[in-house]
């Protein structure tokens, strides 16, 4: 184990985490040289059904107005035809859907289901509408490798938790989407099937590690999806490709039935499971269903009207010199300035937020990782984990990068003496806190996502440390919703996330059906 005391490591890891950036900057002007001819777009929508909300499809089949079947070809054929520009599908059910779908018509065509319209919007609010789902999270007959090569060919033998709360809410599962090896990476990729790139320049990341689902939502070729997030895994490539997610207050959705999950009361506290959509209604809707679980004390909140202007705004537009981290960039911060603006013409209070509390944020997330309760990610026929990631740059290894390193940082508890580990998580504990003190029942918090918009796929790896700014809501157990807000100059999305008080995430999904309201929110790509 490598440790040093006292605060001899910080100004070390402080000239490493430089050190990357230099080598990442330099290795992204080369790409850019590579590459500065923009590959084509993904097909445009034609369909119109395709730009309808879940909330809106549901309610046409319900009605009789629309046939389920024929939703489930619409998506089936958008699917088709999009993922070879994406390559976001691990494996699908087009078949069992499609028989699915002809079930559900039927059965509304014969009144078999007993239940009013009224009624199967209460009891199954997603009836007939199809849905894809992370891989990580397990559909029962479908694969469950988690990208893993030592897991090639497994297959879910039952559903998780929340894919069967779904399946009783009425919905019908299209598909697994891809995800990095082990969910540890910031870009969709992994050994077994290959990249997901990002819709609206498939040159670049869609993200990771929920970025087979977000490619095929903004893309149109899914409607809803289920994803996770650890430190950022649903919001960042949500971010990456123009769509709303929402990261539930830890604790409050089960995780059984996830891949990987290990009992440890830290890592239950940083993984949250929540949905992926075009529209935030959709947000709502899901997170009702959600709310069905016993452990889940969130519904009775999602109801409430909000109204913007007696809510208290803080924002931050950067987080200053931790780890040398890279800076957000102008666009970024002038989209959060143009929020600012906006709120305050609604005649809403808007506050700086205290940087200073923020300063120790990446080492509260080194000491937080570095210390989890989680046996060995790397298969016990490995040469150790500093050997087996040297294996990985040089391209021997059966592991991606991120799964090797991860485990370096396990065994070396992030390279942070006992001493410091526990200074840090009592600094994590005191902002979490002040957080929820200042944010209360009233408060939001805007800030960045990530430092820039979507990077080339190689680039993610040099620029892992910008994880803090999703990490926050992480550690701090407050929800968060990814907002998307228009592009950049090269065409990419742009946006930011707002984060509440624990168990008022209807205030961050109020907010983001403010700005989808006057903002657009989600764009095709085309």
């Amino acid at each position: 184990m490598i440790t040093l005391k006292g605060k001899m490591i910080e100004p070390l890891i402080n000239l490493i985490v430089i050190l990357v950036q230099v080598i990442g900057s330099i290795h992204n002007f080369v790409l850019m040289v590579i590459h500065w001819r923009k590959k084509p777009s993904i097909p445009p929508i034609k369909n119109p059904l395709l730009k309808l909300s879940a909330t809106t499809l549901a309610r046409k089949i319900r009605n009789r107005e629309l046939s389920s079947q024929i939703v489930v070809e619409a998506y089936i054929e958008r699917i088709k035809e999009v993922n070879p520009f994406i390559n976001a599908v691990i494996e699908d059910r087009f078949e069992a859907a499609l028989e699915e779908s002809k079930i559900c018509d039927a059965k509304l065509k014969s009144n078999d289901l007993t239940m009013t319209a009224e009624q199967l919007e209460k009891h199954k609010p997603l009836y007939g509408v199809p849905i894809s789902i992370k891989e990580s999270c397990a559909v029962k007959g479908m694969s469950f490798t988690c990208g893993c090569v030592s897991r090639k060919g497994m297959k879910a033998t039952e559903d998780a938790y929340v894919v069967q709360t779904f399946k009783n809410a009425g919905v019908i599962p299209l598909l697994v989407s891809n995800v990095p090896e082990y969910c540890v990476t910031l870009h969709t990729y992994n050994f077994l099937f290959g990249h997901t790139m990002n819709p609206y320049d498939t040159r670049k990341t869609s993200g990771g590690s929920s970025g087979g689902e977000t490619a095929l939502i903004s893309s149109g070729a899914s409607v809803l999806g289920i994803g996770t997030d650890l430190v950022g895994s649903l919001r960042i490539p949500s971010f990456f490709t123009g769509v709303f997610a929402h990261k539930p207050t830890a604790g409050t959705i089960p995780l059984d039935g996830h891949f990987f999950l290990v009992d440890d009361p830290i890592f239950k506290q940083l993984l949250t499971i929540g949905p992926i959509a075009r529209y935030v209604d959709d947000l709502y809707l899901s997170m009702k269903v959600f709310a069905t679980s016993p452990e889940c004390r969130l519904l009775p909140l999602f109801d409430e009207p909000v109204d913007i202007k007696n809510l208290k705004f803080y924002y931050f537009d950067n987080i200053n010199g931790i780890l040398g981290i890279t800076s957000t960039t102008s666009e970024i911060r002038r989209t959060i300035h143009k929020a600012k603006q906006y709120l305050i013409t609604k005649g809403a209070s808007v506050e700086e937020f205290p940087q200073e509390w923020l300063q120790d944020i990446s080492y509260m997330l080194l000491s937080t990782l570095g210390t989890l309760d989680v046996d060995s990610i790397l298969e016990p026929d490995s040469n150790g984990s500093g050997i087996e990631f040297t294996k990985t740059i040089l391209g021997l290894s059966q592991y991606t990068p991120m799964r090797a390193l991860m485990q370096v940082l396990l065994e070396n508890k992030g390279f942070l003496s006992s001493s410091r580990v526990a200074y840090y998580k009592r600094a994590m504990a005191e902002l979490t806190l002040k957080l929820n003190n200042m944010l209360k029942d009233n408060g939001v918090l805007i800030c960045p996502t990530w430092c820039r918009t979507a990077s080339f796929p190689q680039i993610m790896s040099w620029e892992t440390h910008c994880c803090v700014y999703t990490a926050l809501a992480n550690l701090t157990c407050t929800p968060a919703t990814q907002i998307p807000m228009g592009f950049s100059k090269d065409g990419t999305p742009l946006g930011f996330q707002v984060i509440s008080a624990s168990y008022q995430d209807h205030l961050c999904l109020a907010v983001a059906r403010e700005f989808e309201k006057d903002h657009c929110g989600w764009v095709p790509p085309s």
